[in-house]
């Protein structure tokens, strides 16, 4: 080479982008497209599952991600400082100017509560202050500080000051103790007054402290994960026979402390046990439903309650007229990773314990089972005739049947609904796959197009092999068409296990619920109305299986919308 062809060379590879400049240009720009694009469309479902790992407190607070628990060696203890937050429609700057007065002031009112410690009065004032500056009006913010200054003070009253302090400050406290007979009489079993002297710290490192308001707390302290439980017991006569028991409620407010209760009751010479365990979730007031084997087990209502199990070896039934009753709560500490567990697991279990899961599963998949054999058999069926045969009037009869694929479903809704009450299959799972085995347009379209696709030299051939018309359909025409048979399959299942308004429509009673319909009848609870984090669990289980599926078969399905003339 010359030196001047060298020189040359030299200045087309200065010239020459860099490597990485060069695969941008080329095709990195569409890779990058193509990862935004799957970001978008994961992000509801990435939210979905951050969601249903979420308690309410961390939803009502509007927290993106769900916050990860740590072992609590003590309790009670201060919750941590919220940090300050500007009032929608306020200006920033407006907000800061008075931030400090409006500091000086909170902590005012807050010392004069007499709060425990230093953090806990400003973990309390914090809370108050993002409470109570919304509470202010918006044009006095834009007015003299004095004027903010004295309407602020006036929203300061001793309970909101109380309510901030108490929120602040997170505790095991027990509030009282309900019976509830099968015939709906409720009794107080204890008073909240008296609670910290009639109950008991059995075991463990703990005691009980009354509280002003009544009820009591419980101040517990455990080295580590591995030491002793703390057990508390009360002892106290039944207002009924235990056979009349229909709950047995324990009113108590968790520490956000993810720690263990296990309830365990003795009756007489019973001994009964709470079939799962109750975990410290959420600072805010709750209830434990202790409730024995009664009437409501074999109905499909939302089981709130925890369920008894009488110990083997005790006697199957009490002492008639026994009515001596001890009920003791066991806390057992979680370690960071068993608390991380516990939160990971809380709704799904709540989810599977609620209703019946297992059998709206099987009723579900009872429909994608003989909704996708019928697609599947009506399809190529009717996709044979219209593709592979010659007979008068196919083209006109093709025309009417791609234009069913116009008319909204709402339209037939209600002539549908007539016919099938008609035939007496209202309330049965029958309307729900039998359309499947006649045949759906688009599904009979997409099949269509692919037989199109197969040379008739193998029809001929089976022809003159003796077959008739059906048998080469199901010997030549159906093996040859099993990647659009498999993409029509993956589309049916997904349709049949997504399938609500139709089992809305036709199904009243529960045991022939699906599982969307079920997870719907769940949106509910007796005491704090639609539990969403418990919801999106729900809507996990729901969505995961077709998302699997989905993946497990997207190469099928590619191949099979690719083979049928629908590619783009």
């Amino acid at each position: 080479m010359s030196r001047r062809e060298r020189l040359r060379a030299l200045r087309r590879a200065r010239k020459a982008p860099p490597p990485l400049a060069r695969y941008f240009v080329s095709r990195g720009w569409l890779h990058l497209l193509l990862l935004v694009g799957l970001g978008v469309f994961l992000f509801p479902l990435l939210w979905m599952a951050a969601t249903s790992m979420k308690t309410d407190d961390e939803l009502t607070n509007g927290a993106w991600l769900p916050a990860t628990p740590r072992f609590v060696e003590r309790s009670p203890y201060v919750r941590e400082a919220p940090a300050p937050a500007k009032p929608i429609g306020i200006e920033p700057a407006r907000f800061e100017k008075f931030l400090p007065m409006l500091e000086s002031a909170t902590r005012q009112a807050v010392d004069g509560a007499n709060p425990i410690s230093p953090d806990h009065a400003a973990a309390g004032a914090a809370l108050l202050l993002n409470r109570m500056t919304g509470r202010v009006e918006a044009k006095l913010w834009e007015g003299e500080e004095a004027a903010l200054r004295e309407a602020y003070a006036a929203q300061l009253t001793p309970e909101a000051v109380r309510e901030a302090l108490s929120d602040r400050l997170a505790r095991f406290e027990i509030r009282g103790l309900l019976f509830r007979t099968l015939d709906a009489h409720v009794t107080k079993v204890c008073d909240a007054k008296t609670l910290a002297s009639t109950w008991k710290v059995d075991s463990g490192d703990a005691r009980l402290m009354g509280m002003p308001e009544g009820g009591a707390y419980v101040e517990y302290a455990f080295a580590d994960s591995a030491a002793d439980p703390v057990t508390l017991c009360y002892s106290f006569d039944l207002p009924a026979d235990f056979e009349q028991m229909h709950k047995l409620m324990v009113s108590y407010k968790a520490d956000s402390s993810w720690h263990r209760i296990d309830a365990e009751m003795d009756v007489g010479t019973q001994r009964w046990i709470s079939q799962r365990p109750t975990y410290l979730a959420q600072g805010r007031p709750a209830s434990i439903m202790l409730q024995p084997p009664t009437f409501e087990d074999e109905t499909y209502k939302n089981k709130i309650w925890v369920p008894l199990k009488r110990v083997e070896g005790s006697p199957p039934f009490a002492a008639v007229g026994a009515r001596k009753a001890t009920l003791r709560l066991t806390l057992s500490p979680s370690s960071t990773l068993d608390a991380i567990g516990a939160k990971m697991q809380f709704n799904y279990d709540r989810a599977f314990h609620y209703i019946p899961f297992w059998r709206y599963a099987f009723n579900s998949l009872l429909l994608v089972v003989l909704c996708t054999a019928g697609t599947l058999f009506s399809s190529t069926f009717v996709a044979y005739a219209f593709a592979r045969l010659r007979w008068p009037g196919r083209s006109v009869a093709f025309l009417i049947l791609l234009s069913t694929m116009m008319l909204p479903a709402q339209v037939t809704m209600v002539p549908s609904f007539m016919i099938w009450r008609e035939l007496g299959w209202y309330n049965t799972l029958n309307p729900l796959w039998v359309p499947s085995w006649f045949g759906g347009a688009f599904f009979i379209f997409l099949m269509t197009q692919h037989m199109k696709t197969i040379p008739r030299e193998l029809e001929e051939a089976a022809r003159i092999d003796g077959l008739n018309a059906v048998q080469t359909w199901w010997y030549v025409i159906v093996p040859l068409v099993k990647p659009a048979a498999a993409a029509i399959a993956i589309m049916a299942a997904m349709g049949a296990w997504n399938e609500f308004m139709g089992p809305l429509i036709y199904l009243r009673d529960q045991s022939k619920f699906p599982l969307s319909l079920g997870l719907w009848g769940m949106r509910t609870d007796f005491s704090v109305g639609i539990d969403w984090t418990l919801i999106m669990a729900g809507n996990v289980l729901m969505t995961l299986p077709v998302v699997v599926l989905f993946f497990v078969c997207q190469r099928y399905f590619i191949q099979g919308m690719a083979m049928s003339g629908m590619k783009g």
